[in-house]
């Protein structure tokens, strides 16, 4: 109940992506690490110039917006881990299917071009994906 109550009052929630935090994040992964189930995470660093914090913050929640359409919500989790890192937890997908899945949001994220005033923001990311969970049952 406190990670629900967490989350409604905003403590775990970004202000810039409205989206879970890196401290929601870590939670989670904690709770899922040891599952029997199988957890894919998507791993996602921007790169781009910026000179202000409010340009900044622009091309982050633009950034946000093209990953959030790219996933499966609300089963899958985007969080916004740090600064310029994203992390996506992927359930009910294997190994192919998360690949493709990062994939395509790195297609589309490199491929953004972003307008702020006058400027032409251009993205690159980094991405990685790491397997969580999918331990052995213990009781057989």
């Amino acid at each position: 109940m406190e990670y629900l109550l967490k989350l409604l009052n905003g403590s775990w929630i970004d202000d810039v992506t409205r989206l879970p935090n890196g401290e929601f994040a870590k939670e989670i992964l904690n709770v899922i690490k040891d599952s029997r189930e199988e957890f894919f995470i998507i791993k996602i660093v921007l790169n781009f110039p910026a000179e202000k914090v409010n340009e900044s913050n622009f091309v982050i929640a633009r950034a946000a917006s093209v990953i959030k359409h790219s996933v499966r919500l609300p089963k899958d989790f985007v969080c916004r881990v740090s600064e310029n890192e994203f992390w996506i937890l992927l359930h009910g997908v294997n190994k192919n299917v998360a690949e493709q899945i990062a994939t395509r949001i790195k297609e589309s994220l490199d491929y953004l071009l972003v307008s702020f005033g006058n400027k032409q923001i251009k993205i690159n990311t980094d991405i990685k994906i790491e397997k969580l969970g999918g331990a052995p049952d213990e009781s057989q």
